[in-house]
Formats: C-alpha cells, sequence, structure tokens
C-alpha cells in the first residue's frame, strides 16, 4: 500500500510532547496533551499535576482547582502523602485565598505527626485572609491553630478582635478576658488592654489600656 495509517502516538509520546511543549512555554499546547493523556488514564496524578498550574496560568481557575486537588487525592491513593502535600502547597500559592487548601495541608501534616508544621500551616494561611470579606475565613483558621496549641498568646488576641469585628462581642470577651492572668509580660498586658478596648470600646477599658502603658498593670 502507498498509504498506511500512520500508529497513533503512544500515551507516554504525549506527554513527552506536551512536557516539551510546556518547556519552550507553547501552554496551550501543553495543556491539550496532558488533557489528551488523561482521557487515556483520568487519574494519573502526575499529569493532573502538570496540568493544574498550566491552567492556571491560563486563567482556568476552576479547572485548575479541580485538577490539583484530583492530583492530591490521586497520589494520596496511592499512599504518598508528602507528594499530596507538595500538590496542595503549590496550589496554595496558585490560590491563597482558599480556604479549605490550607486546611487540607494542616490535615495531612497532623497524620504524619507534624503538629508544628501543621500549626505553621495554619498561620500562613491566615495571612491571607486580611480583608474584611475573609474575615470568617480568618476566623476558621485561627480557630483551628488554637485546637492544635491553645495557649497561643497573639493568636488569641487576633482571633478576639476578629470576632469583635464579626459582631460576636460575647464571644470575643470570653476569650480575651480570661488572658489578663496569661499576660505575663508588661508588653503582652499592653497588647491585651489594647485588643480588649478595640473589641468592646469603653472609657473604662481605654482607662485600663492607659493604666497598663504607665504602670504595667
Amino acid at each position: 500500500m502507498l498509504f498506511r495509517d500512520k500508529t497513533p502516538p503512544s500515551r507516554s509520546e504525549i506527554i513527552a510532547e506536551a512536557d516539551r511543549a510546556r518547556s519552550k512555554g507553547r501552554l496551550k499546547k501543553a495543556i491539550t496533551g496532558y488533557r489528551k493523556a488523561l482521557e487515556l488514564e483520568p487519574k494519573d496524578p502526575v499529569v493532573l499535576g502538570k496540568l493544574a498550574p498550566l491552567l492556571a496560568r491560563t486563567k482556568e481557575h476552576e479547572a485548575s482547582l479541580q485538577s490539583f486537588r484530583a492530583a492530591a487525592q490521586g497520589h494520596l491513593d496511592k499512599g504518598f502523602a508528602d507528594k499530596a502535600l507538595a500538590v496542595y502547597a503549590q496550589a496554595a500559592e496558585e490560590f491563597p485565598h482558599q480556604l479549605n487548601l490550607w486546611q487540607q495541608m494542616a490535615q495531612l501534616n497532623m497524620s504524619k505527626g507534624h503538629r508544628a508544621e501543621a500549626v505553621k500551616t495554619l498561620l500562613r494561611g491566615r495571612l491571607h485572609f486580611r480583608r474584611k470579606t475573609e474575615r470568617r475565613g480568618a476566623i476558621t483558621l485561627l480557630q483551628e491553630v488554637l485546637a492544635l496549641e491553645p495557649t497561643l498568646f497573639e493568636v488569641k488576641l487576633d482571633l478576639g478582635l476578629q470576632l469583635a469585628r464579626e459582631k460576636h462581642v460575647a464571644e470575643a470577651m470570653t476569650l480575651l478576658n480570661p488572658m489578663v492572668l496569661d499576660a505575663k509580660t508588661r508588653p503582652q498586658l499592653r497588647r491585651l488592654r489594647w485588643t480588649l478596648a478595640l473589641a468592646s470600646p469603653s472609657v473604662a477599658a481605654w482607662g485600663r489600656w492607659v493604666r497598663a502603658v504607665v504602670l504595667g498593670r
């Protein structure tokens, strides 16, 4: 025969071609290749992990998040918690305002017995929840931090203030008032009295702050 159908490329060849396209900055071609490879093996966490950041760069945000999450779950299904954690960390860099990404990383760290790293992860996440509309997310992360480490003084101050700003003043004061006994230094007492005055402003509250500044008590 003069003409013969070309043998279709194997899955590994499709991935290799997509890898080359990615290395050359040809994002759309790379995305097309990875998606074609996923048609043949939809749950491949490695390919999903390669696809996810490219989708983020091309503004396909929802598809990117889905790909990140599927990649992480795929690694977990195979027993590779460290690889799943790396995927979630990359996803959080791309989408730092996605609350559950920080929570998933913290949970994975806890499953590995890394409590301190889980706390650090939640606190890193909290830094991205600064706006008024993101306050509920900040509160959630701070509450999860305190569930792991209940004695963190600055975290309690932060949580109390955020609760007050969300109009949960009684809850804020229930958290903050007993901290007078926890204030070990003058700076801590001044910070606490300042936070209490902001959470529930009154002449008496501001007076106690002034006393803490001047007299240290």
